[in-house]
């Protein structure tokens, strides 16, 4: 697996799995509103540097993706000023529990430490499993979002 930093010519493919993530997830979102509002809101903060993208790729096709930031007042969301947070994280099913999630979400962490975060967070619905074996808590809180949000 590759992961490399969000560039131009990854557009199509972050648009293609975001509507595929945003599906799955039964958010009830019409997928024109995913892309042409939500990819328009995260390409908008990715380009004033407020979060980052990483695609993730095996044999150079994209298979994942996860949007991560420090949160800031600048930012749309924003629960804890100064952790990482990992906003949106994505692994197509074809690829789940090979390794390549544990594996983006490693790098993840890595990039937001060095980006100076301390502690990290995610909120997570049916996810628990897999971000506790990541290293994550449950903090035992809800975000406004009604999800559960972990912490580590």
């Amino acid at each position: 697996m590759t992961i490399l930093q969000y560039d131009p010519s990854h557009r199509t493919h972050l648009e293609t799995m975001l509507v595929d993530y945003f599906t799955e997830l039964s958010a009830g979102i019409p997928e024109p509103v995913i892309r042409d509002k939500i990819l328009s809101l995260i390409l908008n903060e990715h380009s004033r540097n407020i979060l980052r993208i990483a695609i993730a790729l095996e044999n150079q096709i994209p298979m994942g993706f996860s949007i991560y930031q420090i949160d800031s007042p600048k930012s749309d969301w924003c629960k804890f000023p100064g952790w990482g947070s990992i906003r949106e994280f994505y692994i197509k099913p074809k690829y789940r529990r090979l390794g390549h999630g544990s594996q983006l979400a490693a790098w993840t962490d890595q990039q937001l430490r060095k980006m100076g975060a301390v502690k990290l967070y995610l909120t997570a619905d049916d996810a628990i499993p897999f971000w506790q074996h990541c290293g994550f808590s449950n903090s035992h809180e809800f975000c406004s979002n009604e999800l559960e949000i972990l912490t580590k």
